[in-house]
């Protein structure tokens, strides 16, 4: 059996597989099985997949004959066919620096950790920066992760840059599959919830923002309201875990409220802008209250700590 499952989602993204599968196929750490998995692609993805299938890493070719509709579902498909200990999903659009599985599966059999993540380069068609400035290795608390980073935004922004030990899915629950836009959000804060996550400061992904790959394709997202609604899901379940606190149970969804009603005119459609509008009114009894108990929060909290110094 290999020690890493290597799971390549594609849909569209022929201009860059090349590069992505070389990136995979030429590792110094050579045990691995590649799971290529194709949903409905075309352009002539296809032609370049195929000139990779005598590859005797290559575990799995799989092409759908229908779009998912999501690429969580196809990280599904990819988890099911996976026979490694270790999974690394390599986006199709990414690349990665050669030495990526060494360093990482190293850590992984070190560290008492379920996932572990890199610092990556973010290229776009006019620069090339880095994701985190954060100068050392560092081990988060899931709990502290949570509570701190990813309660509002999503910590883990790259999934080309994360490897997780497999056995940990059987603790994850399977939500996140019925997502279009945030579903690794949710998938990445189910790990935080099932113990610690080590971050890697070495730049060892590249994740490419050309204008056409899943990040950038949330503006499609965002227009059609999926992202925000999906995103008020999140919080929901957060708040219901009691992650987020009074401040921000409100603060969140205010800002929310006020972002929607500032792009009201971007959504496809008014329809989609009352869609998301109410999904977030939802979770508060009103605006007005809402900005009370903020205002309220922002005065009590530097007495509060003015008095836990004393």
């Amino acid at each position: 059996m290999p020690l890493v499952s290597v799971i390549v989602p594609n849909y569209n993204h022929a201009p860059f597989l090349q590069r992505r599968l070389d990136s995979i196929f030429n590792q110094t750490f050579q045990d691995f099985e590649v799971i290529i998995l194709d949903d409905c692609s075309t352009d002539n993805s296809k032609e370049i997949i195929e000139d990779y299938r005598s590859r005797p890493q290559v575990s799995h070719i799989v092409y759908n004959k229908k779009n998912s509709g999501s690429p969580f579902k196809q990280w599904a498909k990819g988890f099911e066919l996976a026979q490694g200990d270790y999974i690394w999903i390599a986006e199709s659009d990414d690349w990665a620096e050669l030495n990526f599985l060494k360093i990482t599966t190293e850590i992984l059999k070190r560290e008492k950790v379920n996932l572990v993540f890199s610092n990556s380069y973010i290229v776009t068609p006019s620069k090339i920066e880095v994701e985190k400035n954060i100068q050392k290795d560092s081990i988060y608390d899931g709990n502290w992760l949570l509570h701190n980073k990813m309660f509002h935004t999503n910590f883990i922004l790259n999934a080309s840059s994360v490897l997780f030990k497999k056995d940990a899915l059987s603790q994850i629950p399977t939500t996140y599959q019925t997502f279009e836009s945030s579903g690794d959000w949710l998938f990445w804060i189910e790990f935080c919830l099932i113990g610690d996550v080590y971050f890697c400061s070495k730049v060892l992904n590249y994740n490419n923002r050309h204008g056409g790959n899943t990040t950038a394709m949330w503006g499609k997202k965002v227009s059609s309201g999926i992202a925000s609604i999906e995103n008020c899901k999140i919080f929901h379940y957060l708040k219901e875990k009691k992650i987020v606190s009074l401040y921000f149970r409100h603060v969140i969804v205010l800002n929310n409220l006020d972002w929607a009603k500032t792009n009201r005119l971007k959504f496809d459609s008014e329809k989609n802008y009352l869609a998301v509008k109410k999904s977030w009114e939802k979770e508060i009894f009103s605006k007005k209250l809402s900005k009370i108990i903020c205002f309220m929060c922002v005065r009590i909290y530097p007495i509060l700590k003015f008095l836990h110094l004393q």
